[in-house]
């Protein structure tokens, strides 16, 4: 199997999410790129999705912007469209059981981050583990 090591949609949404919140923070690309130790050239770059971001990365725009990673993560999750999703077969039961679980998670901050996990897990570019980690 070989792995796409470009850009993917979600790299482009999460770029675009990064602008939304640069701007709605009043600052240009200069100045959170001087923040976080990047020319304008790499934020413009991070910010149309043409280059990934590393964790640590991510982490620094997160911080510069005063938003939680986890809300840049959840606008690249939602990359994933409806139809990308393919159910498996015989899972109602497993999917009755995280819908309970889910539903008993109090705090909607590891909600949405649960559901951010699960949109990067479900896309067609996440690398998927080998048949025998999964039995």
């Amino acid at each position: 199997m070989t792995l796409k090591r470009g850009p993917t949609h979600s790299d482009t949404a999460m770029g675009r999410e990064i602008r939304q919140c640069r701007r709605a923070a009043g600052m240009t690309q200069k100045q959170v790129a001087a923040i976080i130790g990047v020319t304008g050239a790499q934020l413009h770059r991070y910010e149309t999705g043409t280059t990934r971001i590393a964790t640590t990365r991510l982490i620094a725009i997160a911080n510069a912007l005063g938003v939680r990673p986890d809300s840049l993560l959840a606008a690249a999750s939602t990359a994933v469209t409806p139809e990308q999703v393919t159910p498996l077969p015989n899972t109602n039961e497993e999917i009755i059981a995280l819908i309970q679980m889910f539903g008993s998670i109090p705090d909607p901050r590891h909600r949405s981050a649960l559901v951010a996990v699960a949109r990067m897990m479900s896309s067609p570019n996440a690398p998927q583990p080998p048949m025998e980690e999964m039995q």
